[in-house]
């Protein structure tokens, strides 16, 4: 499945310096791509309109080359993508597992992939008995970040979205993670994981897309990025040199 932007600009109300401005990209969902940016660079519009939660956008949005424009939020069911938000959006009253049940009979998954996707998200996730004893109001932070993004990959979505996945994991999950998402991709599920922590997407993209200020700074290969730099830069020291020449022509507006 490919995602496609061109010329993508938004700005949330008129007089007002864009959130987005000018951006062209792609994103293939066979692959994990990064995405980073200073705070106000304008990620969280951008997976706004990726979810099809803002139509209201200058530029065009497509998916395998067909232009998305549906008002109906049906965009994630239509292309099976499955996301884990920033803040996790759950039911208080319900255990993990009896909401990962429900979505599963939703999506008539087969009890035996069920099972082993389970067992695989508590493997790489550490996730212990609270999956099954404790209500989601009973969580802490980091525990109801596990239970999201194990939803965003049950019922064997196309491509998920995880917005600051990390955000709350301890060392051990944070690790776990990238298991898991490496995992899911060799298996035919790409993602698009949105971090501030640079060594995270390091680590696990194959493609990176870099905003600076509401524009695009970077689109493309990581590798290339890298060769682009000198050797054995980091993608925080490349992004912070690229972020640094921004700055200089296009400061931020107060």
């Amino acid at each position: 499945m490919e995602f496609s932007i061109t010329d993508l600009s938004y700005s949330y109300a008129a007089g007002i310096p864009p959130s987005l401005d000018g951006i062209s990209t792609a994103m293939n969902s066979a692959e994990i791509t990064g995405l980073a940016g200073a705070n106000g660079s304008g990620k969280t519009t951008l997976i706004r309109i990726l979810l099809g939660q803002l139509v209201d956008f200058k530029g065009t949005y497509s998916i395998n080359k067909k232009t998305i424009s549906d008002v109906t939020g049906s965009v994630c069911a239509k292309y099976a993508i499955g996301y884990s938000p920033d803040t996790p959006i759950l039911d208080e009253v319900l255990t993990p597992h009896e909401i990962a049940s429900m979505v599963a009979l939703m999506h008539e998954t087969p009890k035996n992939v069920f099972d082993s996707d389970i067992a695989f998200f508590k493997e790489t996730l550490d996730i212990g008995d609270w999956w099954h004893r404790k209500t989601c109001q009973q969580l802490s932070h980091g525990m109801r970040k596990k239970v999201s993004i194990a939803l965003a990959y049950l019922a064997n979505p196309a491509f998920v979205i995880l917005d600051e996945p990390v955000n709350g994991l301890d060392p051990v999950a944070v690790a776990g993670l990238r298991r898991l998402v490496v995992a899911k991709k060799n298996s035919g599920i790409g993602a698009l994981v949105v971090s501030h922590i640079l060594d995270f997407i390091e680590k696990c993209a194959d493609t990176v897309v870099l905003l600076c200020y509401s524009k695009l700074i970077f689109s493309g290969s990581l590798s290339l990025l890298k060769s682009e730099h000198p050797s054995k830069a980091t993608l925080e020291e490349i992004y912070l040199s690229l972020f640094g020449l921004q700055s200089q022509i296009e400061p931020p507006v107060h």
